[in-house]
């Protein structure tokens, strides 16, 4: 049996390898050993040569992870620098260029700019660059690494572009680019929007970047993505179509290919290529070439195994690509997890339906473990969507390929396709929409979630054992009580404040075991971090595994404070919401409206907020005072947790710290201060800090932002007080109150 599947076994030592060297060093050395006991020299030739190749691989990661990371490193630390490449992507004022070196860039044009840009041209631009950059909060998106591993060089926003060299010769990628251009027309004049958006995605992934930001949130939420850019499954669709034609042309089996390759590199190009489409072409033709072409019947096992390690060795960063890898999975579950599924359906179930409800649960089974770890969410909405909608999509498929061949010759039919298709991708809408809106449709597993998880697989594997039903019970109760005990340490009493880097403005996220809060929400974009919502405070909640917000405080109402109020009450239930008495006129004025659900409370001095381990205090005074600015309408309030207390200042100035000086002084000493106005010289007065006396002083400020924030004077007037701490600098602040007091940033310097 080892011997039968030794190509799979050691493919996946090879993967292993790319993450713990070591740990498949050693489950080699087993095998040689085990080859020797059981008297099988194949498995001891197998095991050294897989070595050399584990060897050889990770020398390659290694050498080739250095030199991309100098690379964009040389780029980031140049003064200005210039890039020149290939043209090899327009879409509006969106430009890819490929550089010689084979790096990607992404370009941003002027809005009304007058170049005239063709593909393949050879073109040098200059401008702000964006270098791809490492995560500065608590669950978000590595951008550097993913950058290492697809060879991007981040993004730039263009200031002067010289085309060098144009272009004039025929070639397959502005071939394919002027077929998916008439293809997305005749779409157009067929569909309205969004929906012939969504057919071009779903055929051939064209025009995703069109999609509006909430409905790519929607199919993300559904778990729909995969269908929306181009996947193996419209591979496989599209090549047993063109099979099914050429069967009935026909053409020997053996003469099949001369017609299946091109066909195949084409649509590849047309695609914009990637891991998933690679991995369907190469298995469809290994699989051909196999059975048609040498008459061999082989395992499908083997043929993902060849699949994967072909893959491995045209570019062993494949392995790090979560497409490559999801990919796989559910190919590998269609295999050999349906059959799996099916045994556990009911028997009364046709064999239809059960069929078609294994299709759908399978793929889910073997892709959430790595989503669950990749993104902290156990993608619930997803099992179901892909149940009710994974056969319409490749029914919309089937008819859009159709329709889009056949409106070349008979119009009016491919018309009629058309408008069947415009059904079903409204159906598809609909339904995404209600999945999303179920409960539990997406639930964040922090790493708690995710131990606890583990601990009751553990049980279940225990009771399935043979082994004596003392000892498994014995068992089980030794790993609750584990779990139990390492909960409580942990949570029980820890209070947990994060400043988040949010660039220029402010969002501080407050974590107990009984009480969730949000202050304040930041920018709505940044051109570092991009969406804030989406690309820091959703990650950040989903990090610490928060589903609801018990309230949202909002210190007052410029942007930088509450720009992301609207798509946060979209995304996430938010109980309340505590304001210094504006909230209405800014909800009015941006045309938001608040969820049923969802209260509102002006408060000021004397009101309190209470939970289990922490007292929220504030003192600002009651909004009957509208000769103050805007800055010092700031709610100003102090959060304790014995024997440590934080005292935030929202963008309070001199005035207001007069104020408070004069009839709160007894209340404002502090441990903690959240610093005014992101440490403008406006606020932040010598004689306030005397009287909080912070040991710990935290300046929420944006990468070099265009207000010097925070002034100079300031930190050398708060140097005197104690540490200072900078997102700009050291990226979020993790501060843990418990019976100690822990301060941590989340970049070391």
């Amino acid at each position: 049996m080892i011997t039968k599947n030794i190509f799979p076994i050691y493919l996946f030592l090879l993967l292993i390898s790319c993450y713990n060297t070591i740990l498949s060093i050693v489950i080699i050395m087993s095998l040689i050993l085990v080859s020797k006991l059981i008297k099988e020299p194949r498995l001891t030739y197998v095991s050294i040569i897989t070595t050399l190749l584990i060897m050889m691989i990770n020398s390659y990661l290694s050498i080739e992870t250095k030199q991309r990371l100098s690379t964009i490193t040389a780029y980031s630390n140049a003064k200005k620098p210039q890039f020149t490449g290939k043209l090899i992507y327009t879409y509006h004022n969106k430009i890819i260029i490929k550089t010689q070196k084979g790096y990607t860039l992404t370009g941003y044009l002027p809005k009304n700019h007058s170049f005239k840009l063709n593909l393949d041209d050879t073109v040098r631009l200059t401008g702000t660059y964006n270098p791809p950059s490492t995560p500065t909060n608590p669950g978000q998106y590595n951008n550097l690494k993913h950058a290492i591993h697809h060879k991007k060089l981040g993004s730039i926003y263009i200031k002067s572009l010289k085309v060098l060299k144009k272009n004039t010769s025929v070639s397959l990628n502005k071939a394919s680019y002027h077929v998916k251009k008439k293809i997305t027309k005749h779409h157009q004049k067929s569909l309205p929007m969004p929906h012939s958006s969504i057919y071009s995605a779903l055929i051939f992934g064209e025009n995703y970047a069109e999609l509006n930001h909430d409905l790519k949130q929607l199919f993300k939420k559904a778990g729909l993505i995969h269908a929306i850019v181009v996947s193996g499954s419209q591979v496989s669709l599209v090549l047993g179509m063109c099979h099914i034609v050429i069967n009935w042309l026909g053409i020997y089996r053996y003469y099949q290919l001369i017609f299946l390759v091109p066909i195949s590199i084409f649509f590849f190009i047309l695609t914009g290529g990637g891991e998933s489409v690679l991995r369907a072409i190469i298995m469809a033709h290994t699989l051909f070439i196999i059975k048609f072409g040498l008459g061999y019947r082989s395992s499908p096992l083997h043929v993902i195994s060849f699949t994967a390690f072909l893959m491995i060795i045209m570019d062993p960063f494949v392995i790090y690509k979560i497409g490559a890898i999801l990919s796989f999975l559910a190919t590998f579950s269609l295999v050999f997890g349906t059959d799996l599924v099916k045994q556990q359906l009911p028997k009364r179930f046709s064999h239809k339906l059960n069929e078609f409800i294994s299709i759908g649960i399978a793929p889910w089974m073997f892709t959430t473990p790595v989503l669950i770890i990749k993104f902290q969410s156990l993608p619930i909405g997803s099992l179901v969507s892909n149940i009710i909608l994974v056969q319409l999509i490749e029914y919309t498929v089937i008819i859009g390929f159709t329709g889009t061949l056949l409106g070349i010759v008979l119009p009016p039919i491919a018309h009629v396709l058309h408008q069947l298709a415009w059904v079903y991708i409204d159906l598809i809408i609909h339904v995404s929409t209600w999945v999303t809106h179920l409960p539990f449709a997406d639930i964040p597993i922090n790493q708690h979630k995710l131990t606890t998880g583990l601990f009751l697989l553990a049980c279940f594997i225990c009771f399935k054992t043979s082994l004596p039903l003392k000892t498994k019970l014995t068992s089980c109760l030794c790993l609750i009580l584990i779990g139990i005990n390492s909960y409580f340490i942990r949570y029980n009493n820890s209070v947990i404040i994060t400043q988040l880097d949010i660039g220029q403005g402010d969002a501080t996220l407050i974590k107990t075991n009984q009480f969730t809060c949000l202050i304040d929400t930041g920018p709505p974009y940044d051109k570092r971090l991009g969406s804030i919502t989406y690309s820091v405070l959703l990650p950040a909640l989903r990090y610490y595994g928060i589903q609801t917000l018990d309230a949202l405080i909002l210190t007052h109402f410029d942007q930088d404070h509450v720009g992301n109020l609207k798509p946060l009450l979209a995304t996430i239930p938010i109980k309340k919401i505590i304001h210094n008495g504006n909230l209405h006129s800014y909800l009015k004025k941006h045309n938001i409206s608040l969820p049923n659900n969802t209260l509102e409370q002006s408060v000021c001095y004397g009101d309190r907020i209470r939970s289990k381990l922490i007292t929220i205090s504030f003192l600002n005074p009651c909004n009957n005072t509208p000769q103050l600015s805007k800055n010092n309408q700031s709610l100003v309030f102090k959060l304790s947790k014995p024997p440590y207390s934080m005292l935030f200042t929202g963008d309070i100035e001199k005035e207001m710290e007069y104020r408070l000086l004069q009839h709160h002084s007894n209340s404002l000493p502090s441990t903690l201060l959240k610093v005014a106005h992101h440490g403008s010289k406006t606020s932040t007065t010598h004689k306030f800090l005397s009287t909080v006396k912070p040991i710990h002083s935290i300046i929420s400020a944006g990468k070099n932002n265009s207000y010097n924030h925070p002034h100079l004077a300031v930190l050398a007037t708060l140097n005197d007080y104690g540490k200072i701490w900078r997102t700009d600098q050291t990226g979020a602040i993790i501060i843990h109150m418990t019976k100690t007091l822990t301060i941590k940033s989340f970049i070391k310097k």
